[in-house]
């Protein structure tokens, strides 16, 4: 009878065993989706210094209540030829159903050249200095711009930030070494710091929009060329509404690839917001974007070529009294 007990003792410790390392690794996060999240951030690319060129292609949309406000594609192209640094792209976008297509060129040697592929016109800008630039520059520039790896006091806020999210990130990996990584949060998810940040970001937004500053002189002399006609009619405000109460972020979804060795390779994120305007109308906004590169240290920015095309200069020096 004591031996029956025995085993029946340690029939119940065993499952009792069995049981707790089940319920454990039921209810153990799965942080692998957030951990390689974070060796990204985490991951030191020298700043850079190893892209000596790249293509960048992207797309976004903006709709309201159900209604595409904006919607562009680009692609621009910036690499490095005899000392100089070159850029080139494109821009294609649809603004409250109106359509406008633009090309972009600026080397060294002739300085800036913008095309209207909508009505097949070109110009030159002269005389950009970093004065009128607003003090632009250089893209590859290391003094201004540092991409370091995050340290630990950076790491243990994203972590506290982050609360109970590590569950939404997930991981694919690839057999290449490379990996998908996504994250998906609904408005339920949403932890109580990120939300406080949030509403202390809407309160700086008003903020901001109390103290902007009037539109400069130089922005109505560009309304008279032909590319911003059919634009300037286009009531902005009215089409995105100024959400003051119960703003809430209703979902978010990033998804990142990054190579082998961590380095981001392209980015396409959804962003969906709530929120009633000063008069209690209820909108929803929503924003999707994405956007990879290509092409590193394999690109060669696109020349412009004048040869056969009626190109008018633009003067920045003398913009103002541009009629």
């Amino acid at each position: 009878m004591k031996k029956k007990n025995k085993f029946i003792m340690i029939g119940a410790v065993v499952g009792a065993m069995t049981l707790f390392t089940a319920t454990a690794f039921a209810y153990s996060p799965n942080t692998t989706g957030y951990d390689a999240f974070k060796a990204v951030l985490k991951a030191n690319h020298a700043s850079g210094a190893d892209m000596g060129s790249a293509t960048v292609n992207g797309n976004f949309s903006l709709t309201v209540d159900g209604e595409t406000v904006l919607k562009a594609d680009g692609t621009g192209k910036m690499g490095k030829a005899g000392g100089e640094h070159n850029v080139s792209g494109d821009l294609d976008f649809t603004l409250m159903g109106v359509e406008r297509q633009a090309s972009l060129y600026s080397s060294g040697d002739d300085g800036v050249h913008l095309v209207d592929r909508t009505h097949d016109l070109h110009y030159q800008v002269i005389n950009l200095d970093d004065k009128h630039a607003g003090e632009h520059r250089d893209w590859s520039d290391k003094e201004e711009f540092q991409d370091r790896p995050m340290n630990k006091v950076e790491e243990a806020l994203l972590d506290f930030l982050v609360g109970d999210l590590k569950d939404n990130f997930s991981v694919a990996n690839q057999a290449d070494g490379s990996k998908t990584i996504t994250v998906d949060i609904s408005k339920e998810d949403i932890p109580l710091p990120l939300r406080l940040l949030m509403d202390a970001a809407s309160a700086q937004d008003k903020i901001g929009r109390a103290h902007a500053p009037e539109a400069h002189a130089e922005w109505g002399q560009l309304g008279q060329l032909p590319f911003f006609q059919g634009l300037e009619g286009i009531d902005l405000k009215a089409q995105l509404p100024e959400l003051t109460d119960d703003v809430a972020i209703e979902h978010v979804r990033l998804q990142m690839t990054v190579d082998a060795n961590n380095k981001v390779q392209g980015v396409q994120g959804e962003l969906e917001v709530s929120g009633k305007d000063k008069a209690g109308v209820t909108h929803r906004v929503e924003l999707e974007g994405a956007g990879n590169i290509s092409g590193i240290n394999a690109t060669t920015p696109d020349a412009y070529d004048p040869a056969g095309k009626s190109v008018e200069r633009i003067d920045v020096a003398t913009f103002d009294d541009r009629s």
